[in-house]
């Protein structure tokens, strides 16, 4: 089974060798704890690896999905290993997409770069979320897409629905779901980021807390009963001197909550690289 790599090994080891093909993750954390970056390094370390027909799907609610930062990480990082753990041999070719309802990010030069194989899909409401899904299967009839990732969709169901409402997580647990068959079905990683609220804020169908301050992700438990991982990013200080290249480091750290394990956190940094290790 397929592995990708987050760029750290802490942060590897911490989810059983990397993000694995076929199981659903759920990330969430508060702003400025890493789920972006962490995306956006996964779904690099997942192009780079690729044939040329494979593809990976970024959902974007939240828009913070910088192509420019993705190009920044590879540049920076181009000498470093790959993180892609294997290829599908029979995968073929099979053009562009040309519908439209997606946008790709390529350098220009008329051959296909990884970020050829990089598609973002805006949605700015729940139906547009629920709409991706569709796209994604098109998606399927034409590649391999060995990452899905869904950004902050939670906080829209929130914030159409309201924490309380029924209806709000009826739709968010078909859409969690969904992309929990796809991911299985279709040998397919999917993440799905989230931020926190107040235990008291989420309301009755939160679910239990995950954090020492009584908080928990947005909407926890529609999106937890589906997720096979759930990793919780956090910041993390630290002195200068204790980070990669002796930096001051942006350290974070991740605390697997399911499945259960003894060791259970994983510090990691972010420079203009990316994901890395921290000393």
């Amino acid at each position: 089974m397929h592995l990708i790599g987050t760029g750290s090994r802490a942060l590897d080891a911490l989810l059983l060798g990397g993000v694995r093909r076929g199981l659903l993750y759920s990330v969430f954390g508060a702003s400025g704890s890493g789920k972006t970056q962490l995306c956006m390094q996964l779904a690099l370390n997942a192009a780079r690896g690729m044939h040329d027909d494979a593809r990976v799907l970024i959902v974007d609610a939240k828009g913070d999905f910088r192509p420019e930062r993705m190009l920044e990480m590879d540049r920076m990082g181009m000498h470093g290993e790959s993180y892609y753990a294997g290829r599908d041999e029979d995968e073929g070719r099979d053009g562009c997409d040309a519908s439209g309802e997606g946008c790709r990010y390529g350098l220009g030069d008329g051959s296909m770069s990884f970020m050829d194989r990089v598609y973002v899909q805006r949605a700015y409401d729940v139906d547009g979320v629920l709409d991706s899904l569709r796209y994604v299967d098109r998606m399927y009839e034409r590649h391999t897409v060995p990452l899905v990732i869904v950004e902050d969709s939670p906080s829209l169901f929130r914030l159409e629905y309201g924490s309380k409402s029924a209806e709000g997580h009826f739709r968010l647990m078909r859409l969690m779901h969904d992309l929990a068959l796809r991911a299985v079905l279709r040998n397919t990683a999917v993440v799905v980021t989230n931020g926190i609220a107040s235990a008291a804020a989420d309301g009755m169908y939160g679910g239990e807390s995950s954090g020492s301050r009584g908080e928990r992700q947005i909407m926890d438990r529609s999106v937890s009963m589906f997720s096979h991982f759930r990793i919780r990013l956090e910041r993390y200080e630290r002195r200068e001197g204790n980070s990669v290249d002796g930096m001051v480091a942006r350290v974070f750290k991740a605390t697997l909550l399911q499945p259960l394990a003894k060791n259970n956190t994983a510090l990691f940094g972010i420079e203009g690289k990316g994901i890395v290790d921290v000393i």
